[in-house]
């Protein structure tokens, strides 16, 4: 591929400079030396001071309006003078550092276009030296002809070269040929007409324009590139924000959404835009996109979104877009998740349920407690000296089993509400187990319940009788839970906490109760005083760790207790 690319730029160089040694231009220059010498600084001034475009890349130079013109008033020798005369201040100054061959090339390229361009424009009845409408086809055929050589040139040049295709090539080239070729011809049409009516001051009225031109174009493009920047810049401080932005311009209908918006919503920025851009009553999440269809502006309205069955709860806000001017011309929506902020204020609220609680269970123990202590000696005394049919005939021992019911649930409150903090020393959770499991023997023999025991053995600090308080309120719901002939399973895995999971295969927890079993007096027992959980969640919390329902259905019930593994 180099050995074709350095064949076909030797090719070229040779045909383009053979071209111009056979017109040989100097014998028909005459006395035109200081306008050759105009034209040919004005070129190489206008090809270094070019016309930048925005974005940035895009370029344009007016080197080719002057040689064509200079084509269309002073014909082909005069044309390929200038192009000599232009091209040797920008071998030595402007593009020094370009290799000799490469301006050898360029030098033979711009001839062939000459030549091209000159016999198309005279094969369609042009003349030299005049300027008149009826040659707008001839023009026109002549920058035609002109840009084609340029293109096939060009798509020689670079598809040996580089590894583009020559379609992609040619393609970009196509993008820009119409705009680029017809202000092209427009401005030497302008220079023409300038030159025709006044050589000299038309050489200087052009280098002014074209001057001023780049310029201008320069600075507009300092400017687009600082908007562009500002704009990236905005757009990347958005998208860092945890919080979802969604602006709607509805002076240029376009819509900006960050990409916190996309990642909250669960869905793709085409996917929002098609649902903003709708406006109308969405069926699903009909609350949340609502918000966009009305204009005026709202403050902290709390709206609930579901996605994949994962409930939400946003905090929308809305407000006007503003112009420089301070008109309005659009809307910007901006919306925070405040599911877990929600869950943590429920939590504060029953945390104040327990203190509240807490503070009442203290107060009524010391005015339950005393005369309680009463009422349970006398009925003590009376059911050890009454006859048997007495004690039968004014239910002393319901009585007696009720006030134990009454003295448990005083006792549970008072742990709940003054909560011992936990003596920690290290313990294997097997061994509290197997004590548990000792006590529970004769009852699991009972009912045919097996026990399957299979813990890691993890070192743990933690206060073994309030551990062995948890299982044991634990596999007594499991017990219950179990009417006869179960299994209860006990396994752990340790990840960064020691995860231990309770199973029983009892008739499992109504669904309805699940969330809320955690709670105070929260109950399916009838003699449950619904305070079992709520102690044993308090004491988990209290050595840093957490339980949760795992799992609970007709199969059976899953516990899973999290503790840290460590001091």
């Amino acid at each position: 591929m180099k050995r074709l690319y350095t064949w076909y730029v030797a090719l070229i160089s040779i045909m383009g400079c053979a071209l111009f040694l056979y017109i040989w231009p100097f014998e028909h220059v005459e006395q035109q030396w200081l306008l050759l010498l105009l034209l040919s600084f004005l070129t190489a001034l206008l090809s270094t001071y070019i016309v930048h475009l925005p974005p940035k890349g895009n370029a344009f130079s007016l080197d080719s309006t002057i040689y064509l013109a200079t084509i269309f008033v002073y014909g082909l020798e005069t044309s390929l003078m200038v192009l000599l005369l232009s091209m040797i201040p920008t071998y030595l100054f402007h593009e020094k550092k370009m290799a000799w061959w490469k301006h050898v090339c360029n030098f033979a390229m711009y001839t062939c276009m000459f030549v091209g361009a000159y016999y198309s424009f005279v094969m369609l009845g042009g003349e030299s030296g005049s300027f008149s409408i009826h040659f707008l086809d001839a023009y026109l055929f002549s920058l035609i002809v002109y840009s084609i050589i340029n293109m096939l040139l060009i798509i020689g040049f670079f598809s040996l070269s580089s590894s583009s295709s020559v379609r992609h090539i040619l393609m970009e080239m196509l993008n820009e040929w119409l705009f680029t070729y017809g202000v092209t011809l427009l401005t030497s049409l302008v220079l023409v007409s300038l030159l025709l009516l006044n050589e000299y001051f038309g050489i200087l009225l052009f280098t002014a324009i074209g001057l001023l031109l780049s310029l201008a174009f320069r600075q507009y493009g300092r400017l687009y590139e600082k908007a562009a920047n500002d704009k990236t810049y905005i757009e990347q401080l958005l998208n860092s924000l945890p919080i979802g932005i969604v602006t709607i311009d509805e002076s240029t209908s376009n819509n900006f959404i960050n990409d916190s918006a996309a990642m909250l919503l669960d869905l793709d920025k085409k996917e929002m835009k098609q649902m903003i851009e709708q406006e109308r009553e969405s069926e699903k999440n009909a609350l949340f996109w609502n918000l966009f269809i009305h204009r005026d502006p709202f403050q902290q309205v709390k709206v609930p979104y579901e996605k994949d069955e994962k409930k939400k709860i946003f905090l929308a806000s809305q407000s006007n877009l503003l112009n420089l001017y301070g008109e309005k011309v659009g809307r910007t929506i901006f919306f925070l998740d405040i599911t877990e902020m929600e869950e943590l204020t429920k939590r504060i609220h029953q945390s104040e349920k327990l203190a509240l609680m807490g503070e009442m269970a203290t107060k009524a123990a010391h005015e339950i407690r005393n005369p309680l202590t009463v009422i349970h000696g006398f009925l003590a005394f009376m059911n050890e000296n009454l006859a048997e049919n007495e004690r039968k005939q004014y239910h002393i021992p319901l009585l007696l089993k009720e006030i134990d019911r009454i003295n448990a649930i005083v006792e549970d409150m008072l742990l709940i509400a003054k909560p011992s903090a936990p003596m920690l020393k290290e313990t294997y959770m097997e061994t509290i187990v197997q004590d548990l499991l000792s006590l529970l023997q004769h009852t699991c023999e009972t009912k045919k319940i097996a026990v399957h025991v299979r813990l890691d053995r993890v070192p743990l600090w933690i206060d073994p009788k309030q551990m062995m308080q948890v299982l044991y309120n634990l596999l007594h719901n499991s017990i219950e839970a179990i009417e006869e002939n179960g299994t209860i399973c006990m396994y752990s895995d340790v990840n960064e906490t020691y995860n231990m999971y309770i199973y029983d295969s009892g008739r499992g927890i109504p669904k309805e109760m699940q969330k809320t079993i955690f709670e105070p007096f929260m109950t399916t027992k009838s003699s449950g005083t619904g305070l079992g959980l709520t102690i044993v969640k308090r004491i988990i919390e209290n050595h840093g760790g957490t339980i949760a329902l795992h799992d609970s259905s007709e199969k059976g019930t899953t516990f899973v207790i999290s503790l840290p593994i460590g001091r």
